[in-house]
């Protein structure tokens, strides 16, 4: 599929199509893609008044049909269509699409963009005969430059491990990722130096640069129990995180490392991690390091423990605190 980016360049370049498919798992890039439709179209983003958004939930496909085939306002000869959540319409996909498809052969006035659910694009194999755009990802290079480029529009450098740390400890939403960037551009730097440094990154994510869940690893990972239950006893108690979220951090990081028991994987360089296995950055660095220490067995044995955490977290009544306890226990046993 194609990214956001080459979505931007296609269209700032003037090789506009009336029909726009796209997979998207947030609102970020679809809605910079509906500003670059209008100023493109209308010669201003804030221009909504012949821009009509929609959701699959409560529009029905005639109804979109309708709106389609309608006349543009007076005031712009192109109107800019947005229909999210199409995954909806999966009764009726067929009936849609070659709705859809049929209006960019009918109507030269007339652009959408329909948005669906990524799973269910690779799951319907949509994108076999469409030209679908992915704005739930980019490649590792676009990915690291577009944070930057956020950071710097907010007039705030950002060093590289600092940026490395910020993109691996965030989940991977483009609306999560915009909130904190915008969060941690206002935090108060002392002097003129609006630079942050991986310290900065640390605090603000929560952890001591000693006492992260990267070390809770490396100590689990070296049988370290002293160290293990020490960084786990201030990630808890003194961070205050919460617990499911640590569970599913630990979780990705053995998803990491079991990945790294592929044969060839040890030699493969950062943008094939990326595109293959989407490990980048310290993450990736961890799960190498760690991988030569831990048995596959024992891999093995360390996923039944964290799938059994992670019901009894969600069901039982037991401490919360108690079941990671255990669970480190257990890993460190595995």
């Amino acid at each position: 599929m194609r990214t956001f980016n080459e979505f931007r360049n296609e269209v700032t370049s003037g090789k506009l199509k009336n029909v726009y498919y796209v997979a998207a798992s947030d609102n970020y890039f679809v809605s910079k893609a509906g500003d670059i439709l209008r100023e493109k179209l209308f010669g201003s983003a804030l221009n909504r008044d012949n821009f009509f958004l929609r959701y699959a939930d409560d529009t029905s496909v005639q109804d979109v049909s309708d709106l389609a085939s309608n006349f543009a306002s007076l005031f712009s000869s192109e109107k800019v269509i947005i229909v999210k959540r199409c995954e909806k319409y999966s009764r009726k996909m067929s009936e849609f699409l070659e709705i859809t498809d049929n209006l960019g052969k009918k109507d030269k006035s007339t652009y959408m963009m329909l948005v669906f659910d990524p799973a269910f694009v690779a799951d319907k194999k949509l994108d076999d005969k469409r030209d679908f755009y992915d704005f739930s990802d980019l490649p590792q290079k676009e990915l690291y430059e577009w944070v930057r480029s956020e950071f710097e529009s907010r007039d705030v450098s950002i060093q590289n491990d600092a940026l490395d740390l910020f993109i691996t400890s965030i989940p991977r939403s483009f609306d999560l990722l915009s909130s904190e960037i915008e969060k941690v551009s206002n935090f108060e730097f002392e002097g003129t130096d609006r630079a942050l440094k991986k310290e900065i990154i640390l605090q603000f994510i929560g952890y001591d640069r000693e006492a992260s869940p990267d070390e809770l690893v490396f100590a689990i990972a070296k049988k370290d129990r002293n160290r293990a239950f020490s960084v786990l006893d201030n990630l808890l108690n003194s961070k205050g995180m919460n617990e499911v979220y640590l569970l599913s951090m630990i979780s990705g990081f053995y998803m990491d490392i079991i990945s790294f028991k592929t044969r060839g994987l040890d030699s493969m360089d950062s943008r094939m991690l990326f595109q293959k296995y989407k490990m980048w950055g310290e993450r990736a660095k961890i799960a190498k390091s760690c991988h030569k220490s831990m048995e596959l067995q024992s891999l093995q044995n360390s996923f039944g423990k964290l799938i059994d955490t992670d019901k009894k977290l969600k069901s039982s009544q037991v401490d919360p605190k108690i079941l990671m306890i255990s669970l480190v226990q257990e890993l460190i046993n595995a």
